[in-house]
């Protein structure tokens, strides 16, 4: 017979579930019947798929969207703060409609919605694993450095190429604004460094809920089958080496996780990380709270890794930098 595999050391005893609790209030008989229903109702929602019972699925997931959002507008409704809130914004919209000033604030409010839009879309892969900063940010990067080479200066207007449209000035050279000669580096980055934050910070805002999934599930006491079975499947002797290797860096992930907090998410975060999902599990295992998670996330995300990415791009698009780098490779790789 097969010995059972030991926990590993991560492996903490969860509070006492709901059922457990129950047992103490209520008759065996009357427990055993709730918690036989309870197991129902589980293996019920295990067998939902969107391929096996397509439409049975389709209309649980649209009743519990549409309860989300009726308790959403209705517990938004009864916050005193969040009405004020509201009134004084529809007040100010009012007065900068009358003023005129209203399409600045629109203009502002689609940038920003376009661009921490796509971090957000981002972090899900778009639903097919495409990155949307290889789609959306450095093509737009691209385009601001091919129009600064040509104009000679950064003062044009670039803001508008969201949605997929662009107004009818962008990326046009100004002819009353005298060229300036080779732009550096740290003018190109003043001219794309609030989109590339943006998109950062929506990639921070991305990676929430598998860490609200994992906290609300340690908080109410229940066992959280997808971190057990992302972080149980270390590496053993009949694994391979590659299995080997990554069970043991998520094993080093999890202890700088609970060790460091909020320097390990940064640190995590600062770099182009393809199992960040697993930290974010991690976190929310762990119990860490929120704002030191997303705080940390912010950091890493929208603060360093986007901005170096950005670096690299802008080297390789710069003409005289691309130049450069050939030339050396030249060099480099003559015979």
């Amino acid at each position: 017979q097969q010995s059972r595999k030991p926990r590993p050391w991560w492996w903490r005893s969860a509070k006492m579930g709901t059922l457990e609790k129950l047992s103490r209030t209520f008759t065996p008989r009357k427990y055993k019947r709730i918690r036989k229903l309870s197991q129902t109702l589980e293996a019920e929602r295990r067998s939902l798929s969107i391929l096996r019972r397509p439409i049975k699925t389709l209309y649980y997931f649209n009743l519990m969207l549409w309860k989300l959002i009726i308790s959403g507008v209705r517990n938004t409704y009864h916050r005193k703060a969040v009405r004020r809130s509201v009134l004084l914004c529809l007040a100010i919209y009012a007065g900068l409609k009358a003023t005129d000033r209203a399409d600045v604030v629109e203009s502002s409010l689609s940038f920003i919605s376009w661009w921490v839009g796509l971090g957000i879309l981002s972090s899900i892969g778009l639903g097919t694993g495409m990155h949307s900063g290889l789609l959306f940010l450095w093509p737009h990067v691209f385009r601001v450095v091919t129009t600064v080479e040509k104009c000679g200066h950064t003062d044009f207007e670039s803001y508008s190429d969201v949605w997929g449209t662009r107004g009818d000035h962008a990326f046009s050279c100004k002819l009353d604004v005298t060229p300036k000669g080779e732009v550096g580096a740290l003018g190109l980055w003043k001219k794309v460094g609030l989109e590339c934050f943006l998109w950062g910070l929506g990639t921070a805002i991305g990676e929430i809920p598998p860490y609200a999934l994992c906290y609300s599930a340690r908080t109410a006491g229940k066992k959280n089958e997808d971190f057990e079975e992302a972080f149980s499947s270390e590496g053993g002797g009949d694994k391979g080496a590659l299995s080997g290797y990554m069970g043991s860096w998520l094993d080093w992930m999890l202890r700088l996780v609970e060790k460091h907090g909020l320097a390990a998410v940064v640190l995590l975060s600062a770099w182009p990380n393809a199992a960040f999902d697993m930290c974010g599990m991690a976190c929310g295992h762990f119990l860490m709270p929120f704002w030191t998670f997303f705080v940390g996330l912010v950091i890493g995300k929208a603060c360093i890794k986007v901005h170096l990415q950005c670096a690299v791009f802008l080297v390789l698009f710069r003409e005289s930098s691309r130049s450069a780098i050939l030339s050396y490779l030249r060099r480099s790789l003559a015979v």
